[in-house]
């Protein structure tokens, strides 16, 4: 099972100059990333193996503005065993890894100021910590909901498969994890609010600057299948809670025309949603479209 081949799109958005990294991609079940929706109509956007599982991608996010180097999500890392590797198709068969996204984008592990989590479940955290337990940016302040900090330090039955320790531990024994509850300015134009829904602490990272924005989904949308107001995973905790957040926000990112960032998209992480009248969809950022100053 390889993984889907990934083009490092780019964008400026205002003063942030924004740039999709990739780390490793997986394989989730369809069913689960599709929630109600009949695997008669999910199969038709998808690819579909043979495990009833569809390819998933992990994108975190490089954004530069002036003295700020910012990471937002880390994907899955390497500290994983064999089964693990397995169970989930875990594919490093590209290369691709969070570290060489980075340097490929002229940027070091030291270099990096802010590390922005939007939840701390293992596909999004597993790589802020790298393959020795240390957290991979020395420098930076990674930030995180305090609710999803408690989760990931002391998950209950419901949640423990989702979370790891292991991931955001070491953050707070270094000192550098800083929390917050419900919404936090990390720099001038660069805002985490929490909404919750997929899981308690979910948190929507906008970039904004001269009447501009950008949104990173997280697992709000997490592929471009997912626009459509009611496709949404079995995984969430709270789906009324996940419907009304999207029946909010989709809508406005259409209107205002943000640049959209999508987590786990394994073709295009960059985009702008659309809506034809009916229902909503994504259209990939195009080359002409890119910017890289």
């Amino acid at each position: 099972m390889s993984g889907s081949h990934f083009s490092a799109q780019q964008a400026r958005v205002g003063k942030f100059k924004i740039r999709a990294l990739r780390d490793a991609s997986f394989a989730l079940d369809g069913g689960a990333m599709f929630g109600v929706v009949p695997r008669a109509l999910w199969q038709k956007l998808t690819p579909v193996f043979d495990d009833n599982t569809i390819p998933c991608a992990t994108n975190p996010f490089l954004i530069e503005c002036r003295e700020h180097v910012i990471v937002v999500e880390t994907g899955l890392g390497r500290r994983w065993d064999e089964k693990q590797r397995s169970m989930f198709h875990i594919d490093y068969s590209q290369g691709h890894c969070l570290v060489e996204s980075l340097a490929a984008a002229g940027v070091n592990p030291e270099d990096v100021t802010h590390c922005l989590l939007s939840h701390a479940h293992w596909d999004h955290a597993g790589a802020a910590c790298d393959a020795e337990g240390k957290p991979m940016f020395p420098n930076a302040k990674y930030w995180l909901d305090e609710v999803e900090l408690e989760a990931s330090l002391q998950a209950d039955h419901m949640r423990r498969a989702s979370y790891r320790r292991e991931d955001v531990q070491p953050l707070v024994d270094a000192g550098l994890l800083h929390t917050f509850r419900e919404h936090q300015e990390i720099v001038p134009g660069v805002t985490m609010q929490t909404f919750g829904g997929h899981s308690e602490g979910l948190s929507l990272i906008k970039f904004e600057d001269a009447g501009e924005t950008a949104a990173f989904w997280t697992d709000f949308v997490p592929t471009r299948n997912h626009v459509h107001l009611p496709f949404i995973m079995a995984y969430d905790m709270d789906a009324s809670r996940s419907y009304e957040i999207r029946q909010q926000l989709i809508p406005l990112a259409c209107e205002e025309q943000w640049l959209c960032m999508l987590y786990h998209d394994p073709v295009s992480p960059l985009g702008h949603f659309t809506f034809d009248g009916r229902k909503y969809g994504f259209a990939a950022l195009t080359s002409d479209q890119q910017g890289t100053g």
